[in-house]
């Protein structure tokens, strides 16, 4: 378990213009793959290429059958065909497309900005995937981009100029003109074609990838009705490969195809539980609330066929000024939520970086996404998240100062912890003020049950369902969740694998409990990681945390015996012990009423012991391992 208290921000700002920007090094990447299975990744890969190759070979033998066309000219963008759907439709992929930095609050945290730091994208690298190519020779990008499947530049408007635009927004260097500079302009990029998306960024994750872009999409105009707002098998694929890639995060564009203001339309990627999909709003300059925000015509609505909560966050898509690809020195202004997700993309960049400068690792996708969450401001017509702007917009000062109050003994608390099942985690904290206590956690969940064509299913997608609550003096504070009439409520969630408590009004200085638990029981019983962020909070070196646990094993490891120890609050009635192997299959039953395990006969390895007490009041699991 990583766990870190945030430090005083003004502290951390006075350190800021003397860090040394380490970031996503050769060393750097090479210590975030360490964390990943890379023998099972590489199958992944592998299985995932296949898919892709297979699905390609079966569209072009149907293209010459049915007629369908390779390319399509639509909207300004070519709609390209990459594959074929499950039941033989075709699938075509197309493009979605100084305000942008503002928007997100990046200035403030750049030179010349109020707070001296230099948070510019130093030694960082973002991935992007597009359907055309980048003019990698442009004054603003070259040198700063690495092609790294090939894909060649066809000259001027290849595919309107969309890649180039976009991959200008992240890491444009302002060369030719200063107004035009990215958000992370001191990043590099990792350039891909959309076409073998997943496999690729799946090796990239495997390389130590972070983040990267995705500013396409499946065309929208023929895809079937039960498609829209659907956890299909794209959006399942993405949460397969990112279950088992803890720190790479990538960002997709929610789509314009919004006409009048049709809810439940975003399709294919988007709609995965373990990615950010953006929407696009106007320029913010500057954030005086949420009235400030002002949705484009064109993004996408949620939320999905569950309601989650989709999009995730937003920024700027209106308006958006970054290079093009006429010449060399060419600039462009184009809007859509294509222009948005990279400047996303290149926001929690940023948080990486400054993260890594003060802590020395990465945090885990869950963890930059989570806090992205937790720092956005609100915007919309009601309080809480919506299927509009999903919870804000993103403020990049906001998450850097919390990132800056690191080790901090005042302010606020980011970890990464991991719950075991049945095991309750807690943590006690002090209110700083009555302004607001907020607290959020987020996890990565495993793909969920895939929807093969049923409009409209609203069965929750859901594998690991964690819940957050706050608790003081018999109240219990619930986390934001979205109703079947899209309004924002305080409830218990069984959808989302975010979830945000707000207090509005705490009493300064009276302590509050947070507890982290989770649903009936974990995938395989196997201990799920999560990320909690709070803040509003004061005097943290004094704060307790635990996970309770009510029962114990001894010796571990076991050769023979293995002892059960109860805690007082039960009492002594095991009603069923049993052991299971890592794949959830049931190695031994030991039956009721026994505290000492003969566990001699079972092959050395590593399992998981599962106890029901008092039949079925308490139920708990622990790793065990036998000699």
């Amino acid at each position: 378990m990583k766990k870190n208290t945030v430090k005083l921000f003004v502290l951390a700002l006075a350190l800021g213009s003397s860090l040394t920007a380490l970031a996503q090094t050769p060393e750097q990447r090479a210590e975030i793959v360490k964390h990943y299975d890379l023998q099972k990744n590489k199958e992944l890969y592998e299985r995932l290429k296949l898919q892709e190759d297979e699905s390609y070979e079966r569209a072009l033998e149907l293209a010459a059958i049915k007629g369908w066309p390779l390319e399509m000219k639509k909207k300004g963008y070519t709609s390209t065909l990459v594959g074929v759907t499950e039941d033989d439709q075709p699938i075509y992929i197309m493009p979605y497309n100084d305000g942008a930095r503002k928007t997100a609050r990046v200035p403030a945290v750049q030179p010349g900005g109020i707070f001296a730091l230099n948070i510019t994208g130093q030694n960082m690298i973002i991935g992007v995937w597009e359907p055309g190519s980048v003019r990698t020779s442009h004054n603003d990008l070259n040198g700063a981009v690495t092609v790294m499947d090939g894909a060649t530049f066809s000259g001027p408007s290849d595919n309107n100029g969309h890649a180039t635009h976009v991959s200008g927004t992240m890491i444009g260097r302002g060369v030719s003109d200063p107004a035009a500079k990215g958000l992370a302009y001191s990043a590099t990029l990792w350039a891909h074609n959309a076409q073998n998306d997943r496999s690729e960024a799946s090796a990239r994750a495997d390389q130590g990838l972070l983040v990267s872009n995705h500013s396409y999409g499946v065309d929208f105009d023929i895809q079937p009705a039960w498609k829209k707002g659907a956890y299909d098998v794209e959006a399942a694929s993405w949460d397969d490969m990112l279950f088992d890639h803890d720190y790479y995060l990538p960002v997709f564009a929610a789509g314009n195809d919004r006409v009048n203001e049709e809810n439940n339309i975003i399709v294919g990627d988007g709609n995965a539980k373990n990615v950010v999909t953006v929407a696009a709003c106007n320029e913010v300059d500057p954030y005086s609330g949420p009235g400030s925000v002002q949705m484009s015509s064109f993004s996408s609505y949620g939320p999905t066929d569950d309601y989650r909560i989709k999009p995730d966050i937003a920024t700027q898509g209106v308006g958006v000024y970054s290079c093009y690809d006429n010449s060399n020195s060419d600039y462009a202004t184009l809007q859509g939520t294509s222009m948005a997700a990279p400047g996303i993309a290149a926001s929690l960049t940023l948080m990486q970086q400054h993260y890594n400068e003060l802590n020395g690792n990465f945090m885990m996708a869950a963890t930059v996404k989570g806090l992205m969450i937790h720092t956005a401001d609100e915007a919309g017509t009601a309080a809480g998240p919506d299927h509009r702007f999903g919870w804000g917009l993103v403020n990049v000062t906001s998450a850097v100062q919390l990132i800056s109050a690191d080790n901090s003994a005042t302010t606020a608390v980011i970890e990464e912890n991991t719950l075991s099942q049945s095991q309750v985690y807690t943590k006690t904290v002090t209110a700083a003020n009555s302004d607001m206590l907020k607290a959020t956690i987020s996890w990565r969940d495993l793909a969920g049950p895939i929807n093969s064509g049923v409009e409209n299913l609203a069965t929750p997608v859901l594998v690991n369902d964690l819940d957050i609550r706050i608790t003081k003096d018999g109240e219990t504070f619930f986390p934001w969740k979205l109703t079947s009439g899209l309004t924002a409520v305080k409830a218990d969630n069984i959808v989302d694998n975010v979830e945000v408590i707000e207090i509005d009004n705490p009493t300064a200085g009276e302590v509050y409990t947070i507890e982290v638990t989770h649903k009936g029981v974990l995938e395989n019983f196997i201990p799920q990681k999560y990320s909690l962020i709070v803040s509003g909070v004061t005097d943290l070196a004094s704060v307790s945390d635990k996970q309770i646990a009510k029962f114990g094993v001894y010796p571990n490891p076991a050769q023979d015996i293995l002892n059960i120890t109860l805690d007082n609050s039960l009492s002594n009635s095991v009603t069923q012990a049993v052991l299971y192997d890592i794949q959830g299959r049931v190695v031994k039953d030991f039956g009721a009423s026994k505290t000492n395990l003969d566990v001699s006969s079972v092959a050395s390895g590593v399992y998981l012991l599962t106890v029901n007490v008092d039949n079925g009041a308490y139920t708990e699991s622990k790793k065990i391992v036998i000699k």
